[in-house]
């Protein structure tokens, strides 16, 4: 498979402003570089130009040397078959002739006759030309040699570069002159001498050469390879890159043309050029690249305002009111308005931005006055306008709305500033409403909370007092101006108060809650300073503003007193119905109390008759049984005594195994009376209970007394076994359940069992349940009944452990 190149990875994220400025940069380097290619491409095709018209040049000048050359031969061959131009030509023509040449043909530096000898007979000009008259060739190769070939060819021949007697350098012409015949007036073959002239380089190419090819180019001529013009030149032109040669024979010699432009020319010309496009080039890529970042920069800010006006059309879409911009004349003419026009008013758009509706003539005539006057205010002060008003929909429903605006200076086309409002209006119809309604609410719960008989107290988080109804000003004896914002430690005793607060820092920080959400009896200060007991319970409220906790307090001391008057009466109830319950064992004590008292008396007469028979041997074991029927006699008068005894309830940690057995033993001489078995069932380890120890025997006795009541009603149809059971139900809990095989209860009872003074019995009282199901409660148990599985009924209660088990 072919692994796709992830392009991701090589993305750089910038920011729009960066972004702008690297795609400015790199378009002016782009430009640089196409820039810096035109810049080659112009000097390449300049310096093609240039070796161009440098060789053209060079062929140029080449063209001029041989033309000026063959002319000035061709000129002094005609100027040599002068006829008898030796012997018959005057000085004076010879002069004037001479000087004609001389002049036409400029760039002689002398024109002379040599005679056969080889000597220089005459010369033009002769000034200058002084030492060369009468000079011998023959003393000069060059010009000699020059001279012989003329001689044997029969034409003007040109010397290789000689030396003029000054030290100058030139070169010569010879046209051989021949003696004619003048019967035929026709050249002979004897040598009558040579039209000889000679020209200096210097002089010569300065005439021949136009000034502006020696002032544009460097120019360097050689004749076999002998450099004769210019007298000075740079040794390099040969190796110059812009040189160009032109190489031609003439007269068997080889010259040759070295050119190159001159850098005064190449400076001017070319280098200038170069230089100028090259600062063109920085200065386009410069204004590209500031074109293309203004291009780019105002592209972004278009595409900004694109998307800010698409933002703001689609805020103005999304806000729940209408936004709007009107002209500050009368009525107020909307000029721009958002759609949420029409369901705020019922009118469109379109009928409000074209003057069909203006915003003046939906206000509500009674409000307009004030608004019109406030917006005068706030044009006048140069300050934003914020007010409710009402207006009347399309539907002549009326509305409140709210509005904020602000005047803004607008340029109309006349040029004239005129003074435009922007602003917002929404609609606060349900806010008015829902204001009257919590003003209404708030109204009514403070009346119910000031007429309840409780007091209610609201405090915030640091337990500063934000409300204070009537009762609880009743009750604690302040007025509501020395209560509100102040600590509600003012209204607790010294040790809560300095807890207080640090309560309620620490709640604020776990929100672990002790008194929230539950009652607690506490104790309360007035005023006054004095002190009284209530019921207090607090639940917390939490809003946007922070926690409030509001306490309901309630005055329990007159419920105190009535508990205590209840308790007290429960007591003497109790205690009326332990002694009814003695009254109707009165009997079988008396018979089980009877036994030791008899024995005792038979136990002391035996003992009289062996003391006066003076048998004593057997006395003291007489004597103790007569001490055990004594103490049995006396254990169970002392636990009667123990059940008539009435005082406060104390309750104490007791074992539930000796509380059982302390109450088997009192019932014990009526179940022998009567033939019932009682079956004791305890848990093998002795449980503390933390109760009172008479109350709870009373209980237990009263629900023994019923259960063989019961079983006697039926004459022991089911049997005669009452059965009584300890059970410990949980680790804090322990159960004691009563189980007989009596009659059980018909349904009636039980719905009124625990009714005080309901009873089947015929002599009882019907309080002892009621009484009993108090107790258990009042010990934080409960007293229930089911029916048993045969027959018969079972009575259960529970108690609460104390402490840790005790073992036998």
């Amino acid at each position: 498979m072919v692994k796709k190149l992830d392009i991701n990875k090589w993305r750089f994220n910038f920011p729009p402003q960066i972004a702008i400025l690297v795609y400015s940069v790199v378009a002016g380097v782009i430009t640089s570089i196409l820039m810096a290619l035109l810049v080659l491409y112009i000097e390449s095709e300049e310096r093609h130009y240039i070796d161009t018209v440098t060789q053209n040049t060079s062929n140029k000048i080449q063209l001029l040397l041989e033309d000026d050359l063959h002319k000035r031969m061709l000129t002094l061959t005609e100027f040599a078959q002068l006829s008898n131009i030796s012997s018959k030509l005057t000085v004076q023509d010879w002069n004037l002739l001479g000087k004609t040449l001389y002049d036409t043909q400029r760039g002689y530096h002398g024109i002379g006759w040599i005679d056969s000898s080889f000597h220089v007979r005459k010369i033009i000009p002769l000034r200058g030309n002084e030492t060369a008259l009468n000079i011998d060739l023959n003393s000069i190769p060059d010009s000699f040699h020059a001279a012989m070939e003329a001689k044997n060819n029969g034409t003007a021949m040109i010397t290789i570069p000689i030396t003029s007697e000054d030290g100058k350098t030139g070169f010569g012409i010879y046209v051989p002159v021949y003696k004619k015949n003048e019967a035929t007036d026709s050249e002979t073959t004897d040598l009558e001498g040579f039209i000889g002239s000679v020209i200096l380089f210097k002089h010569y190419f300065e005439e021949v050469l136009p000034s502006y090819l020696l002032f544009e180019h460097q120019i360097l001529i050689s004749v076999n390879g002998e450099y004769i013009f210019p007298e000075k030149y740079e040794a390099n032109l040969k190796d110059n890159p812009w040189s160009k040669t032109a190489t031609f024979k003439l007269q068997n010699q080889d010259w040759q043309v070295y050119i190159a432009p001159s850098n005064s020319f190449l400076a001017t010309k070319h280098y200038r050029m170069i230089k100028v496009l090259t600062v063109l080039g920085v200065l386009l890529s410069l204004f590209v690249a500031i074109a293309f970042y203004a291009v780019l920069l105002s592209r972004k800010k278009e595409k900004s305002l694109k998307e800010d006006r698409k933002k703001n059309e689609h805020f103005l879409k999304m806000l729940p009111g209408m936004a709007y911009q009107s002209l500050n004349t009368e009525g107020w003419p909307i000029v721009l308005v958002n759609e949420e026009c029409e369901e705020l008013t019922g009118y469109c758009k379109q009928e409000f931005e074209s003057g069909a509706i203006f915003w003046g003539q939906i206000l509500h005539p009674e409000d307009y006055p004030r608004i019109a006057k406030l917006v005068d205010e706030a044009v006048e002060q140069k300050e934003r306008f914020e007010f409710e008003y009402r207006i009347i929909t399309k539907s002549n429903e009326i509305k409140y709305v709210w509005e904020r605006g602000e005047a803004i200076l607008s340029n109309s086309s006349n040029s004239d500033e005129d003074i435009l409002f922007e602003g917002f209006i929404t609609d606060i119809t349900s806010i008015k409403q829902a204001q009257a309604d919590l003003v209404h609410s708030h109204a009514f719960a403070e009346a119910i909370v000031n007429s309840v008989v409780e007091a209610v107290i609201t405090i915030d988080q640091v337990g500063k007092i934000k409300s204070f109804n009537n009762a609880a000003l009743k009750m604690f004896g302040y007025s509501l101006q020395e209560v509100l914002d102040k600590n509600v430690k003012i209204l607790m005793p010294p040790k809560q108060s300095e807890q207080h607060d640090q309560y309620l820092a620490k709640y604020m920080e776990t929100n672990e809650t002790h008194i929230i959400g539950t009652g607690r009896v506490l104790t309360a200060k007035r005023k006054d300073g004095s002190m009284f007991p209530i019921h207090l319970s607090v639940s917390e409220i939490v809003n946007p503003e922070g926690r409030v906790f509001v306490g309901l307090i309630r005055d329990i001391t007159q419920q105190l007193a009535s508990e205590d008057k209840t308790r007290r009466l429960t007591e003497q109830l109790a205690h009326f119905d332990r002694l009814n319950a003695l009254g109707e064992m009165a009997v079988a004590v008396a018979h089980e109390i009877n036994q030791p008292l008899t024995a005792i008396a038979l136990f002391s007469a035996t003992a009289k008759n062996m003391c006066e028979k003076r048998h004593y041997d057997g006395l003291p074991e007489l004597l103790d049984k007569l001490t055990q029927q004594s103490l049995r006699a006396g254990s169970v008068l002392e636990r009667v005594q123990r059940m008539t005894k009435k005082g406060d309830s104390q309750k104490e940690a007791v074992a539930s195994n000796i509380l059982i057995e302390e109450v088997i033993k009192l019932i014990e001489p009526v179940s022998r009376l009567h033939e019932i078995t009682i079956q004791v069932d305890t848990i093998g380890e002795n449980v503390e209970v933390f109760v009172d120890r008479v109350q709870i025997q009373q209980v237990i006795l009263n629900l023994l007394r019923n259960a063989m009541e019961s079983m006697q009603a039926i004459e022991f149809k089911n049997g005669n076994i009452l059965a009584i059971k300890t059970t410990q139900v949980s680790q804090s809990t322990l159960q004691v359940s009563i189980e007989d095989t009596g009659c059980g209860l018909f349904q009636a009872l039980k719905d009124e069992l625990y009714t005080p003074f309901s009873t089947t019995k015929k002599n009882g009282m019907g309080i002892g349940l009621s009484i009993s199901k108090s107790i258990i409660e009042e010990h934080g148990g409960q007293l229930n009944f089911k029916d048993n599985e045969r027959y018969g009924t079972i009575f259960y209660f529970t108690l609460p452990i104390s402490g840790e088990k005790l073992h036998d």
